[in-house]
């Protein structure tokens, strides 16, 4: 028994056929089996409403509840957990060419990990687009590193910065 493509299994079953024993094997082993485990290979493209509680690639695991923080003009944000978000606002101007550093403390976060952001928002110009770089300072702590690159950001202007440690 072996697996086989979707138009071969097709061919199986055409007006007036009778399937061999064969034929049904490689039907069953072409499929994915939920009790068996099995990996889903190729492309693959969800429509409506998915709900994944985990999502494994390889050796990474995520969690998919996103944790929130808000905070204004905050220098740290306490947020646990693999994927989070902050929702804060400048502590002060950020003018063309400079940049601003938060601190992420998060129980995730262990002296290897890869700690990936991104960071949207800005008012008198755009975040998005900027440089965001993120430094695994050491155990439960992280650094978010913001260079504008854009132009002047106001005081106060709102951003949220997202992050996934890895």
């Amino acid at each position: 028994m072996a697996t086989q493509t979707g138009t071969v299994l097709k061919t199986y079953f055409n007006t007036g056929d009778q399937p061999t024993e064969a034929q049904f094997g490689d039907l069953i082993d072409s499929n994915l089996n939920l009790t068996e485990g099995g990996a889903v290979v190729g492309d693959t493209s969800f429509s409506g409403t998915t709900t994944i509680t985990t999502a494994s690639i390889g050796h990474l695991t995520l969690d998919q509840d996103i944790q929130s923080a808000a905070a204004l003009d905050a220098t740290h944000y306490i947020i646990n957990g693999k994927r989070g978000e902050i929702r804060s606002q400048l502590g002060t101007s950020c003018a063309v060419d400079t940049g601003f550093t938060m601190e992420l403390r998060n129980t995730s976060i262990v002296a290897n990990s890869l700690v990936i952001a991104t960071i949207i928002g800005g008012e008198g110009a755009i975040v998005t687009g900027s440089v965001l770089t993120a430094n695994t300072v050491g155990t439960s702590t992280a650094s978010l590193n913001f260079f504008n690159t854009g132009g002047a950001i106001v005081d106060n202007a709102i951003f949220t910065a997202s992050f996934a440690v890895l």
